[in-house]
């Protein structure tokens, strides 16, 4: 009886089709759990009912994607079944991966203390590696390496199977990268999965104990599983094939890092008679806001039919803005935002999305300029970023040769040999003369004080600056940075990064918002303000993000900007349809964050590069009118 009541609890607000997926607890099961339909209540329940049921709470495995979940997944189970602590196990892929190779490294010659390499050990192992083998470390190439050794266990394809600009062969490096981790008893983070897939796949007894270890299996997210993360479920997976996996192939938008969507697509040829539970019952946002995303989405080939239904009310029309320019398009959004916070909408409650970063400043500058607070959720601020910074280093220093702490942060960018040994030999001539930095680095230079590739550097350094001395005169800021960039070769240093592109953008960005203005100072005075304006003081901030950030968010009030070919979607993608469906579904992501309200904007005229070039709204745009 007790036992009924506590069943007819655990499905107490479950609609038809959340409750037939927490009722399903045995064989394999697939849930579609569209936007906003309640996926992780499905999760919470269906584990707390199979504890009701007599399942070992020690015997269920739950994966997920961050901590935060995992962590909110067993603080629900725990409240749903009213006990002090369940032991579940719930955490991300890596984290399991840990604690399985604590317990089982041994078998491949590994302490239970081996170490886990972060992305900085990573890169510097890798540094380490090329000077031994005595390769030139160019720019950009430790960290396509270390792009290459990620990406090839995440998908579990060979090395060469990925191009590689650089004339090396990285083989060599990353087989001594390999060989040195070994003997300092680490893995890195790719290890994490690749390695226990590994002893899982060649050890029968070891696959046998994980299997008999855990009766239930339930992973959330599976459209963002990577090949690795695939296998290691296959290997866990035992005779019963007790397996739950959750996601939305609509939301998958991570393949530009190893998530393959056919994972989720082909689990039913994976598990034949798998039950199959389409959550399309839609809890977050209005009729409209959900007809203008499903008719975007409807036009992908790849992908489970699902049409959502709103248990909301009808709401307000998405609204599509054309703005004339970029400029005007921030400060329609601006004032829109303005308007509402008015109202007495909450900060909290709004957001713009973006698809490349560079866009955020345009959208900063209007935000400062009415005085609304906001927050860059997940990156930072334009004027923070690392390519702005040093830009307007350079400026900083043709307006005050005195400005050491801009002078030192581009001394040496790019390259040019100026290491630390260097600049103390600068500073004590600074020091013992009483001259400024750039004093003695010119009495450095005059007196050929340094050696080698630093004298050289330091020529071609002072010879710069001298430059830009001689001929900004006339120009306008954004004359000058175009100046700059040329100059020093700035573009092709930031094009050898991994992420190259988007800097370059926000190179772009920078040099279009300094169209027409001439006064270097008054300029510099203005992003000073701006670098340091506490625009977001504590949590009542407007998010500003990109529309990779926002997966998992909600807000009230959403608005989404750049909705232009080349844009959204990007133009990397448009050679690829399947790139192009993924540009699709990451603009689906972004439409189903809003819950009351959605605006779409593009602009006619955008500054790239110090031009103005003409835009054409984004054919996606043209999808959902249509609809």
């Amino acid at each position: 009886m007790n036992h009924g009541k506590r069943t007819s609890r655990l499905l107490d607000g479950l609609n038809e089709e959340q409750a037939r997926a927490v009722l399903h607890t045995e064989g394999p099961l697939l849930v579609f759990a569209g936007a906003g339909s309640g996926k992780t209540r499905v999760i919470v329940h269906r584990v707390a009912y199979l504890v009701e049921c007599g399942a070992e709470p020690s015997g269920i495995l739950c994966l997920t994607f961050t901590n935060k979940a995992a962590q909110e997944l067993k603080e629900r189970i725990r409240q749903l079944l009213g006990a002090e602590s369940i032991p579940v196990w719930a955490g991300t892929f890596h984290a399991f991966g840990a604690w399985m190779l604590r317990r089982e490294a041994h078998r491949i010659g590994f302490p239970p203390s081996f170490a886990i390499y972060d992305e900085a050990d990573q890169r510097s192992l890798l540094s380490r590696c090329l000077k031994e083998i005595g390769v030139e470390k160019t720019r950009g190439l430790v960290g396509r390496l270390a792009w290459l050794v990620n990406m090839s266990k995440d998908t579990m394809r060979p090395v060469h199977s990925f191009p590689f600009e650089y004339t090396i062969d990285p083989q060599t490096v990353l087989s001594l990268y390999e060989e040195k981790k070994k003997a300092s008893s680490a893995f890195d983070f790719a290890d994490l999965i690749s390695v226990p897939v590994g002893m899982l796949a060649t050890d029968d007894m070891l696959r046998n104990k994980y299997r008999a270890r855990f009766s239930h299996i339930l992973v959330d997210e599976y459209q963002d599983t990577n090949t690795a993360q695939y296998r290691l479920l296959m290997e866990l997976v035992g005779p019963s094939r007790n397996i739950c996996v959750v996601g939305d192939d609509d939301q998958s938008i991570y393949g530009w890092r190893g998530a393959d969507v056919g994972n989720i697509l082909r689990f039913r040829d994976d598990f034949p008679d798998a039950e199959v539970v389409v959550l399309e019952r839609n809890y977050r946002s209005s009729e409209e806001i959900l007809k203008a995303a499903s008719t975007l989405i409807a036009n992908n080939t790849v992908r489970a039919p699902k049409t959502l239904r709103a248990a909301r009310g009808a709401g307000s029309e998405v609204v599509v803005v054309e703005a004339q320019d970029d400029s005007e398009e921030a400060d329609l959004i601006a004032y829109q935002v303005m308007l509402l916070l008015d109202g007495g909408a909450s900060p909290t409650d709004i957001a713009v999305f973006y698809r490349v970063n560079a866009l955020s400043r345009t959208l900063e500058e209007a935000f400062v300029r009415r005085s609304i607070p906001y927050a860059v959720y997940g990156g930072i601020r334009f004027y923070e970023r690392r390519e702005v910074k040093d830009l307007l280093s350079f400026l900083r220093v043709a307006a005050n040769p005195g400005d050491e702490e801009a002078l030192l942060r581009i001394v040496n960018v790019p390259p040019r040999g100026i290491g630390d040994r260097a600049l103390h030999v600068i500073r004590e001539i600074a020091g013992s003369e009483g001259l400024s930095l750039m004093e003695a680095m010119q009495a450095a230079r005059a007196r050929k004080t340094l050696k080698g590739a630093a004298r050289k550097g330091l020529e071609a350094f002072c010879s710069l600056m001298e430059d830009l001395q001689r001929n900004i005169h006339g120009m306008d800021i954004a004359g000058m940075l175009l100046y700059l960039i040329d100059k020093t070769g700035y573009r092709d240093y930031l094009l050898q990064e991994t992420d190259g592109v988007d800097r370059v953008l926000n190179v772009q960005e920078l040099v279009s918002s300094a169209q027409g203005q001439n006064d270097l100072v008054s300029y510099l005075q203005e992003k000073a303000l701006l670098t340091t304006a506490d625009a977001a003081q504590g949590t009542k901030a407007v998010s500003l993000m990109t529309l990779h950030m926002s997966k998992g968010l909600e807000f009230d009030h959403v608005f989404i900007a750049g909705c232009e070919e080349g844009l959204l979607p990007h133009a990397l993608s448009c050679e690829d349809s399947s790139q192009v469906e993924e540009e699709r579904r990451l603009l689906y992501v972004g439409m189903t964050r809003a819950r009351r309200r959605l605006v779409l904007s593009w602009a006619r005229v955008r500054g790239i590069y110090g031009r103005q070039t003409y835009q054409v709204p984004s054919g996606f745009l043209q999808e959902i009118e249509a609809g």
